[in-house]
């Protein structure tokens, strides 16, 4: 039987005290708002997994920081992301039988550890059936309320309160461009054309499938665009769990470099 998580390159798993030592280091403590991505798969093995991670950030924000998570639902409740490894005759199928998006009960496709923050007491997420996020904290609710259809990553989302509010954010085992927060700079910039995408939501008590127009989405360029931050001597606290390279980034400086990169390009 093979231990899942543990890799041939491993020689210590890593415990909830190594994650807290790092993290004590950053002074999360004296943060209002904290945004955390996180890939448990990029990590060695952990001790305790996904509920280690949560519970160590957990005990190094303590009670006054507002912490938020992405909880992405694409393939639940997206027909636009369809599934191309299904057969297509089952699409017009899968769309009229496909439950509405649910913020209870809709699955969270952004990574164990989202999955495991949205079980703690007391953490909201937003009504947005396919770019969701999870807060718990102080502000919470007025984080994840107001998430507009049609504004996915833009200023009808919670992205636009936490670049007002200039929020940190934490990457565990990520690339930018995996950091779907990076996307409210394409609407800042103004540099993407407009699509129509579709979710299936609540509609009087029923499933339907809802259009909405918003921006074609591209994030090719932004490990790029997080090089060159990080080139121009923006501060980026850079640290190890076990072997995985983690940083602290401040957003509302990475969203106002990212916009001008973008308008530059």
């Amino acid at each position: 039987m093979e231990l899942t998580g543990v890799k041939k390159s491993m020689t210590t798993p890593v415990t909830k005290s190594d994650v807290v030592k790092q993290l004590k280091q950053l002074k999360l403590a004296d943060l209002d708002l904290l945004v955390v991505y996180a890939n448990l798969d990029a990590f060695d093995y952990i001790i305790g997994g996904a509920q280690t991670i949560v519970e160590a950030i957990y005990e190094v924000t303590g009670y006054l920081t507002t912490i938020v998570m992405p909880a992405h639902s694409i393939h639940q409740s997206c027909p636009t992301f369809f599934d191309e490894a299904l057969p297509k005759k089952w699409k017009e199928l899968m769309v009229k039988h496909t439950p509405a998006y649910n913020e209870s009960l809709s699955p969270i496709l952004s990574g164990e550890v989202s999955e495991a923050f949205a079980r703690m007491p007391r953490v909201y997420r937003s009504a947005h059936p396919v770019a969701s996020y999870l807060a718990s904290g102080r502000k919470a609710a007025w984080f994840m309320s107001g998430h507009q259809l049609d504004s996915m990553f833009g200023e009808q989302s919670p992205l636009q309160k936490l670049y007002a509010q200039d929020a940190k954010v934490l990457c565990l085992g990520i690339d930018y461009n995996q950091l779907t927060a990076l996307h409210l700079a394409e609407y800042y910039a103004d540099c993407r054309p407009t699509k129509i995408h579709e979710a299936i939501v609540n509609q009087e008590g029923e499933a339907k499938l809802a259009e909405f127009e918003d921006l074609a989405f591209d994030s090719t360029s932004f490990n790029e665009i997080g090089a060159a931050y990080e080139a121009a001597n923006h501060e980026v606290p850079v640290f190890e769990i076990g072997k995985t390279t983690c940083k602290l980034v401040d957003y509302r400086t990475l969203i106002d470099f990212a916009t001008d990169y973008l308008k530059a390009k």
